[in-house]
Order: structure tokens, then C-alpha cells, then sequence
């Protein structure tokens, strides 16, 4: 075979050959590149998964945070309207026992508050004291009276530092002292008043 058939028959087997190395590498490289494709999908896949996960993880905790700080500002603001509700209740009632003050049955509390009061201390002589305004109600003759009732001797002192309504009573020796002024009363009672106003107002 001349030298140029032999030439060409070994280009045509090269060519041939490469052909097929060719056509294995590119089959390689489409391999490769689908498995790398496949690859990049999962990793896709798994980082839109993971950042939905952390979105919604974070979502809930705004969520929940927002819902928090809305219960938190509601029940503050339901206790400030139920303090400015019994606020309000407790002012209603301070005007009308200082109103009960101009009624005639206003003596007789004074005088069954003054003799209970009494009942409930030792000794034989007291100071009463009051508000001056108190004067016209606390006057000699119901001291009498009650002086005469309990066997004890009575004093009445004006004091401008007293509230009006009610009164206070002082041992003769100071040594006891009985607040019985509306104040007082109220003070003595209100945690009892606040619950018992509530439970009407909020649980009826």
C-alpha cells in the first residue's frame, strides 16, 4: 500500500479515534454537567428550604411578638380603666357621704358611730376630735348623750387637719386613738370595697 493510502487510512483511524474519544467525552461532560445540575438543583432546593424555614421561623416570632406586645398593651389598658372606673366609684361615694352630711340622719350616725366606738375602748374620758365644720353636728347635747349612755366624760376639739365627715376619738391618756372619719372608714375597708366592686362590675 503506497505510503499515501497508509497516511490517510491512519488520518481516517485517528480521526476515527478522536471521533469516538470525542463522542465519550462529551457524553462524560453531559454527565457531569447534568449530575452537577442535579447537584445546584438539591442545593437550591435545600437553601430555599432552609431560608422558607428561617422566613416563617422568623414570621412566627414576629408574629407572636406582635401578639404579645398586644395582649400586654390591652390587659395594661384594661387596668387602667378598671382603676379609673373604681377611681371614679370612690370619688362618687366620698361626694355623697359629704351630700348624707347635710341630712338629719346624719346625727344619728354620729351618734351610734361615737357610742360603738366607745364600746369598743377602755377607760372612762375621751377627746372627740373633728373637723370644724363638724361643730354643728358634734354639739355639747349629743355628747351628753352618748356621755350619759356610755358612763364616760367627753371633750369635742376642733382639728382643720381632720377631713370632714366622721370623727376621731382619743383616750384621755393618748395613748389610743380610733379614726372613725369617712377617710378613715374608707381607708380601713377599701381592698374589701375594691374587690366587692370589682366582682360586680367585671364578673356579674
Amino acid at each position: 500500500m503506497p505510503l499515501y493510502d497508509q497516511v490517510e487510512l491512519l488520518c481516517q483511524a485517528i480521526a476515527a479515534q478522536a471521533g469516538d474519544e470525542a463522542e465519550k467525552i462529551r457524553a462524560r461532560a453531559r454527565q457531569e454537567a447534568d449530575r452537577r445540575l442535579s447537584e445546584a438543583e438539591a442545593r437550591r432546593r435545600e437553601v430555599l428550604a432552609r431560608t422558607k424555614a428561617e422566613v416563617e421561623g422568623q414570621a412566627t416570632l414576629d408574629a407572636t411578638s406582635r401578639i404579645d406586645r398586644a395582649e400586654l398593651e390591652n390587659k395594661r389598658r384594661l387596668s387602667q380603666t378598671r382603676e379609673t372606673a373604681l377611681a371614679d366609684i370612690f370619688a362618687q361615694a366620698h361626694d355623697r357621704l359629704q351630700a348624707f352630711r347635710q341630712t338629719p340622719g346624719y346625727r344619728d350616725w354620729l351618734r351610734r358611730a361615737l357610742t360603738g366606738v366607745l364600746e369598743q375602748l377602755e377607760g372612762d374620758r375621751f377627746q372627740v376630735l373633728a373637723n370644724p365644720a363638724e361643730a354643728s353636728w358634734l354639739t355639747p347635747d349629743l355628747l351628753q348623750e352618748v356621755s350619759t349612755d356610755r358612763a364616760c366624760q367627753l371633750t369635742f376639739s376642733a382639728d382643720s387637719e381632720i377631713p370632714c365627715g366622721g370623727f376621731m376619738v382619743v383616750r384621755a391618756d393618748g395613748r389610743v386613738r380610733f379614726d372613725q372619719t369617712f377617710e378613715g372608714i374608707i381607708a380601713r375597708q377599701r381592698e374589701a370595697l375594691r374587690a366587692e366592686i370589682a366582682r360586680m362590675l367585671w364578673q356579674n
